[in-house]
């Protein structure tokens, strides 16, 4: 009961002012997607996972849409919840098991660099699990593919 209402708290808790995990990854000379999990403690049984899109150095192109996945071995860690940042319209689904699907569509291009957060219960406290991302589709604002400039961070084939 106490583990569960603590739980509860964390997973409401506001992240802290200004801590956006993604602002701290440099611009290199590629357009990058990567996964961001926070430091935790060895006894966390909580953690989260943000997708975040990297410019590439001297890019302004802006992100008119998306689609990804983001896989995880389902006996070791399971989705509790998913976040999205304002801007634009984003969808997601969590229902499918050892995965999380999101998309979002902007016309006028999406703030930051987060597309999304997940909050993932690890069965072990304190495991580091196995994240692979996988984007489907990425385009511009004025429509044009970004998939062949991509690079994916940990990605599978």
């Amino acid at each position: 009961m106490i583990a569960s209402l603590a739980l509860l708290l964390l997973l409401q808790a506001p992240q802290r002012a200004g801590a956006d995990v993604c602002a701290s990854a440099k611009p290199s000379a590629s357009l990058r997607a990567m996964v961001v999990t926070p430091a935790r403690q060895a006894k966390d049984s909580v953690m989260r996972a943000t997708v975040c899109l990297i410019p590439a150095a001297g890019s302004s192109a802006s992100i008119g849409s998306y689609h990804g996945e983001l896989h995880f071995d389902s006996t070791v860690v399971s989705a509790v919840s998913v976040e999205k940042p304002a801007g634009g319209v984003r969808v997601e689904n969590a229902n499918v098991k050892g995965q999380v699907n999101f998309a979002g569509a902007a016309p006028a291009g999406f703030p930051g660099r987060g597309l999304v957060t997940v909050v993932l219960r690890l069965r072990r406290p304190g495991a580091a699990p196995a994240l692979t991302l996988r984007m489907k589709e990425l385009n511009s604002t004025d429509g044009k593919s970004l998939m062949k400039q991509l690079v994916v961070a940990g990605a599978s084939p």
